[in-house]
């Protein structure tokens, strides 16, 4: 499923425009990516926790140079999976539905 698809389906869902459903989609991720800037996490029950990682700066080699670099310290987005996604997901005894057998 692309952005798209998320869009059309949440519109039809909620009996909304593709438009605000655009709008609303939008507002959400970058509420999301403002938070994460400032080093908040972010949960959403059932789904899961949006955080940041830090990385101290190390050593690294580099395969196109053979050399080793000082990889600078950084901060990159994880994502935790929710335990009932994660449930929902792993459950080898459901249909490809989601359904349950």
């Amino acid at each position: 499923m692309d952005q798209t698809e998320l869009i059309e389906n949440v519109a039809k869902e909620l009996d909304i425009s593709n438009a605000e459903s655009k709008r609303l989609l939008k507002a959400t991720l970058r509420e999301i990516r403002d938070l994460l800037r400032v080093g908040h996490a972010v949960t959403l029950p059932h789904l899961g926790t949006f955080d940041t990682a830090t990385y101290d700066e190390h050593r690294g080699y580099l395969p196109s140079s053979n050399n080793f670099a000082l990889f600078p310290k950084r901060r990159v987005p994880v994502f935790r999976t929710g335990t009932l996604l994660r449930e929902d997901v792993y459950n080898i005894e459901s249909d490809e539905d989601g359904t349950q057998t």
